[in-house]
């Protein structure tokens, strides 16, 4: 009888707690992309000979597109989230690419726990931004 009540009870704490833990999980991978198409776009600055300089429009795609920023952060996201489903924004926050200047980079993807009945059947969007500033 005590079986019959604690089992349930402990099988939805621990598929919750995985649930979450993927959820986080994601959340990191999605951070740490931010933040490496984010050293990318610095040194795409007005200075950057060599490797072409991006900016000071925006840019808004998914991280499957074929620009080299997305095609940068592809293998980094591709292990747990699928990168179509990534949509990745570039934004020179000064208006200009020139050095010293601000690059923002927000990557959001959804996110569909397992556990419906717990976190709610519809999708929660994980959210990154690194910000940094031109390096040339």
């Amino acid at each position: 009888m005590e079986m019959a009540i604690a089992l349930p009870l402990i099988l939805i704490l621990s598929l919750g707690m995985l649930d979450l833990g993927i959820g986080v999980f994601r959340y990191n991978v999605l951070s740490y992309a931010a933040r490496h198409a984010a050293r990318q776009a610095i040194v795409h600055g007005s200075r950057a000979d060599r490797l072409g300089p991006w900016g000071p429009a925006t840019l808004s795609l998914t991280a499957a597109d074929p620009h080299p920023i997305a095609s940068a952060i592809e293998p980094i996201l591709s292990a747990s989230i699928d990168p179509a489903n990534v949509t990745l924004e570039v934004v020179w926050v000064d208006g200009s690419n020139e050095v010293d200047r601000r690059v923002s980079v927000t990557l959001t993807a959804p996110f569909l726990p397992v556990m419906t009945f717990i976190f709610g059947n519809s999708p929660h969007t994980l959210r990154a931004e690194s910000i940094m500033n031109i390096a040339h």
